[in-house]
């Protein structure tokens, strides 16, 4: 299906914008980049940018949970972390995986407020990192050096398993 005008549209606002931030970004197809962002406690993560007709849709996957016997926990903290969130909220899809999701409305598609949601996805995972992971696994990743190394790995920006290495977990183009 082809892109309609106003995605086309946003395309070159969002090269123009990231290209201004001097952000590390991919574009992969008209109105979809993926944006690298860089942090201490999680180097690298991946952040999608897809433009739609009302917005931009904002995703980021954080962490790939492994046979977690009781969710619940992680799952309130999700819930009690997203009351501080402004423009990315926490989000678990049908396997349990942990992504932050939202949009930018495109009356604030300029440098500013791409850099806001950027900063957003990039200050919640510095500040919920170790505490989602101590939550999804517990002592486990002590104890298992293998899934300690599949999740950090996964935080690295790999997509979650039965979803395209290239396209976004969701169609937010409607």
């Amino acid at each position: 299906m082809e892109p309609s005008p106003t995605v086309w549209r946003l395309d070159g606002v969002l090269l123009d914008v990231l290209t201004e931030l001097g952000a590390s970004f991919e574009r992969v197809e008209a109105g979809a980049y993926v944006v690298v962002l860089h942090g201490r406690r999680r180097p690298r993560t991946l952040v999608w940018l897809i433009a739609g007709e009302q917005a931009v849709a904002v995703e980021a996957f954080v962490v790939h949970v492994i046979g977690v016997a009781d969710p619940g926990p992680l799952h309130r903290h999700l819930l009690g972390r997203n009351l501080r969130r402004r423009t990315v909220h926490y989000a678990v899809d049908d396997v349990g995986d942990v992504f932050l999701a939202g949009s930018l409305p495109l009356g604030a598609l300029d440098v500013d407020g791409v850099d806001r949601v950027l900063g957003e996805v990039l200050q919640a995972l510095e500040d919920d990192q170790e505490a989602l992971l101590a939550l999804a696994y517990g002592d486990r990743l002590a104890a298992d050096p293998a899934l300690a190394a599949k999740v950090h790995a996964d935080g690295a920006g790999r997509r979650p398993a039965g979803t395209p290495d290239r396209s976004p977990r969701r169609d937010v183009r409607r």
